[in-house]
């Protein structure tokens, strides 16, 4: 899974604990941040992680595309169908689809 995914789901609460942490460094240094400074900076630490994030999957992944050698990645490509993590190992992955060479005519 990238990480950018688990900062994703995570925002709402990576939100709060930055807030928290900044409130409690406002404590032990005896100083009182306003709630519009702690919006304001809150807001900007938690952007500046999720596009940090973003940069370090796109990149990992841009690495990975450019290397012939996928011996280390946890990716399968075949025939432009890329399988991740656990897939390539489940029964799901297996299965093939055949047609027939030729379909019967249906009689008029």
């Amino acid at each position: 899974m990238a990480i950018s995914d688990v900062v994703a789901r995570n925002l709402t609460t990576i939100f709060l604990a930055l807030m928290a942490s900044f409130q409690a460094c406002g404590f032990i240094c005896g100083r009182s941040f306003n709630g519009g400074f702690l919006l304001v900076v809150s807001t900007a630490a938690v952007i500046l992680i999720l596009l940090t994030t973003l940069t370090w999957d796109v990149s990992r992944k841009a690495t990975c595309a450019f290397h012939r050698d996928h011996r280390d990645s946890r990716e399968v490509c075949k025939g432009g169908i890329c399988w991740h993590g656990v897939a390539p190992r489940s029964p799901a992955s297996q299965v093939r689809f055949r047609l027939p060479r030729q379909l019967p005519l249906a009689p008029l």
